[in-house]
């Protein structure tokens, strides 16, 4: 019966549909007391933010669309997301992420970072330790892993088997994960039963950020709706990731309404 609630009240969350992926639109303080209810009723979770891309990679991915379906909250990460649905309110993953860690330190939450490259979740673990006193944090980069979030090496799958110990021992409040999409969706999904934390959400490259390694946007850039330009002046490297949010989707999510719009009409 619990089960059946939960899924309910997962079905009866969502507000926006985009090309077969619900999501909810809320804001920043609704969704953080969301979140507060779960853990307050200790219903274990785990959150999505879906982009355009993630959104694109979930058409050819069935497992991966049905994970992002079956999430307890699927935030809308991406102004492009707009042009599929203009009534949705966008909140960036990082945007989330920072608003949890001013409540874990409010409440004095054990908080794990879980991926990143090389050594990002370290060191955005030492970074938020000067800001966020009260926030007992771990971090670990974990496994390397493909793209079904399976390690990729025996060694991975020591790490792995290391990972679940550490996080278990821990029992953190909330678990983030970065190993960036679709790995860290579909790891979430597989270990989550198995991990002893509140609730867990991804995060995709929040930790590259917060270690410098990548640099924000000025906020003018973010109003705008210009983010895409921002990444393809500092990233180059990320043209392709950049092409799919920015004419693939659009393209995509025009068709669909053509598609719609024509079957709706009277013959």
């Amino acid at each position: 019966m619990k089960k059946i609630d939960k899924l309910r009240s997962r079905k009866d969350l969502k507000q926006g549909n985009i090309m077969k992926i619900g999501l909810n639109s809320t804001s920043k303080e609704g969704l953080l007391a969301k979140i507060l209810g779960l853990l307050s009723h200790a219903q274990k979770f785990y959150i999505v933010t879906p982009n355009p891309e993630i959104i694109l990679l979930a058409q050819k991915d069935r497992k991966l669309m049905q994970i992002l379906n079956n999430a307890d909250l699927a935030i809308p990460d991406g102004v492009g997301l707009k042009l599929a649905n203009r009534s949705l309110k966008i909140i960036k993953g990082r945007e989330i992420f920072m608003s949890l860690m001013s409540l874990a330190n409010k409440k004095s939450w054990k908080i794990f970072l879980l991926g990143g490259l090389g050594k990002e979740a370290e060191i955005s673990k030492q970074k938020l330790e000067i800001s966020y006193k009260k926030i007992r944090l771990q971090a670990f980069t974990g496994p390397k892993l493909n793209e079904q979030a399976e390690p990729i090496s025996e060694d991975d799958r020591t790490i792995q088997y290391d990972t679940i110990k550490r996080i278990n021992e821990f029992a953190p409040k909330i678990l983030f994960v970065g190993f960036g999409a679709p790995k860290q969706e579909k790891w979430i999904y597989k270990w989550l039963p198995k991990l002893n934390v509140g609730g867990a959400m991804t995060v995709g490259g929040t930790f590259s950020y917060l270690a410098g390694h990548r640099r924000l946007p000025p906020k003018w850039v973010e109003k705008a709706g210009l983010e895409w330009l921002w990444r393809l002046l500092t990233e180059p490297q990320r043209l392709g990731r950049i092409f799919r949010a920015v004419i693939v989707f659009p393209i995509k999510v025009l068709i669909a309404k053509f598609i719609t719009a024509f079957k709706n009409t009277p013959m």
